[in-house]
């Protein structure tokens, strides 16, 4: 027989192996803990509506929308909000949202942000439901943090956050698209087009125009010179993101105090496209469009994203599988 005074001792030592014996990491531990919170707002503010399916996503508000379907294509353009439980906005890329918060930003871009939606990039909970919805629907969706796991923060929407908490996000999907390098290829034919009158790529992936032709032998540029290289770099939508003349990025609003301003030095190898990326920061559809320039020319160039910066982009100013167009001028040989 156990003596009363050693009870407790003897209470608390099973209790320690129960404990130990049901014991769950802390992620399953986490998710547990902010899925019963989820049910509990869910409860008080949307009584009835049930998870749906594996994924535990609520669906609070849904317009599935008439156009194309999602499930039948790779991606979609939309629109979104992303917020906390209280209400508070997390993000979005609505610029009208951006201005009532005082987050707006003219280096920022609001026109839509390009997912793919069915390689595990989005959050499982959301990107079941975007499945199930066609081009110009809209739907409120509330992602527990279970619901929020995804295979890669590939996309600034769902990497900046970290995906700690439970989440509710309104998305807008503007546009469905089944082919992403020919929606590319379409936009971009129709703008240089419109805006150049050239139809036909100078090189792969690779619209260019000159604008002041120099011929003369004494402008050629010899293979692995350095030149001198000012450019405004611009997104399809008409947004400068970038440049290295003062006087434009001050009229654009996108100054900064610790910019660089000066010419752009950038080794010339037209025959040897690998050593020129090797030796030169730009991307290569800048590098391409700068080969095929002289001395003291200006020139128009715009290229696909597999030519720039992908299907990541460079936040906050270039978006996902974004075209872009620079107009470059290379400095007369000094």
């Amino acid at each position: 027989m156990i003596s009363k005074k050693y009870i407790p001792l003897a209470f608390l030592f099973l209790t320690v192996l129960a404990t130990g014996a049901c014991a769950v990491s802390p992620d399953e531990d986490a998710n547990y803990s902010y899925d019963r919170v989820m049910k509990a707002w869910i409860h008080r503010n949307y009584p009835g509506v049930q998870p749906q399916g594996e994924t535990g996503a609520y669906i609070l508000e849904m317009d599935p929308g008439s156009g194309q379907s999602v499930k039948d294509s790779a991606y979609i353009r939309a629109h979104y909000v992303k917020r906390k439980l209280d209400q508070t906005i997390i993000s979005t890329n609505i610029q009208s949202y951006s201005e009532q918060l005082g987050t707006y930003s003219n280096t920022s871009y609001y026109g839509g942000n390009i997912w793919r939606v069915d390689q595990g990039y989005l959050p499982a909970g959301l990107e079941s439901v975007l499945k199930t919805m066609r081009a110009g629907g809209h739907v409120k969706v509330a992602l527990p943090l279970s619901a929020s796991k995804h295979a890669t923060g590939l996309y600034d929407a769902f990497s900046s956050t970290s995906e700690t908490d439970n989440e509710i996000i309104d998305v807008t999907v503007d546009t469905v698209i089944a082919n992403i390098y020919d929606y590319q290829e379409k936009a971009m034919k129709a703008w240089f087009t419109e805006h150049y009158g050239v139809s036909d790529t100078a090189a792969l992936h690779l619209y260019f125009k000159k604008l002041t032709e120099k011929t003369a032998e004494a402008d050629t540029v010899s293979e692995g010179t350095s030149v001198k290289v000012r450019y405004i770099g611009r997104l399809l939508n008409g947004q400068v993101f970038d440049t290295n003349i003062e006087d434009t990025a001050k009229f654009y609003r996108i100054w900064k105090s610790d910019g660089s301003y000066s010419a752009l030095s950038v080794n010339y190898y037209k025959t040897d496209s690998n050593k020129f990326s090797s030796e030169n920061s730009v991307v290569a559809g800048f590098g391409k469009a700068v080969t095929l320039m002289n001395y003291g020319e200006t020139a128009v160039t715009l290229f696909n994203s597999e030519l720039a910066y992908g299907e990541s982009g460079k936040n906050p100013s270039i978006p996902e599988y974004a075209p872009l167009t620079f107009w470059l001028y290379v400095e007369p040989k000094e």
